[in-house]
């Protein structure tokens, strides 16, 4: 079965990026593997699914993320348990973080608890605890999304 080997975001100032997330990627079990030039790569000490930060050529600089634009929505993390979503949190608070949505469950399954967060240039981050959508749970059935997804908005 296939999964995502990496996934390569463009950034418009690497130095800044690399300051957000440098904590958010050891947080979440990667390791800087490799700064050259104009690329950062973060590698998953256990498993695939490497991030790769590239800063934008000169065409794309002046230009913003829009969540609403066709491509790139939001990249979600997998977490292991409600705590380590509240952990993440704290570190999130501590670094000044735009936070747009606290800690909170969700209906999209039960148990789905999750904090959404942006980088530095906007795009949108996620850490979802989401037990009853393992692929080993136990109990399969899911409940519908009965609230929208968090909007971009800005909380702490």
């Amino acid at each position: 079965m296939a999964s995502i080997n990496h996934l390569a975001l463009h950034v418009t100032d690497l130095d800044r990026s690399e300051k957000f997330y440098d904590p958010v990627c050891t947080f979440l079990g990667y390791d800087k593997h490799a700064r050259n030039g104009a690329i950062i790569l973060y590698r998953k000490k256990h498993g695939i699914g490497d991030l790769i930060l590239l800063r934008v050529r000169k065409a794309g600089q002046g230009k913003s993320y829009d969540p609403e634009a066709p491509g790139f929505s939001h990249l979600a993390w997998d977490a292991e348990s409600r705590k380590q979503v509240d952990d993440l949190h704290r570190l999130l608070k501590k670094h000044r973080a735009t936070i747009l949505d606290a800690p909170c469950e969700m209906n999209y399954s039960r148990g789905y608890y999750a904090v959404w967060f942006q980088d530095p240039d906007g795009m949108k981050l996620e850490l979802a605890h989401t037990p009853h959508q393992s692929p080993d749970s136990k109990t399969k059935k899911q409940t519908t999304a009965k609230r929208p997804a968090p909007q971009t908005r800005k909380k702490t």
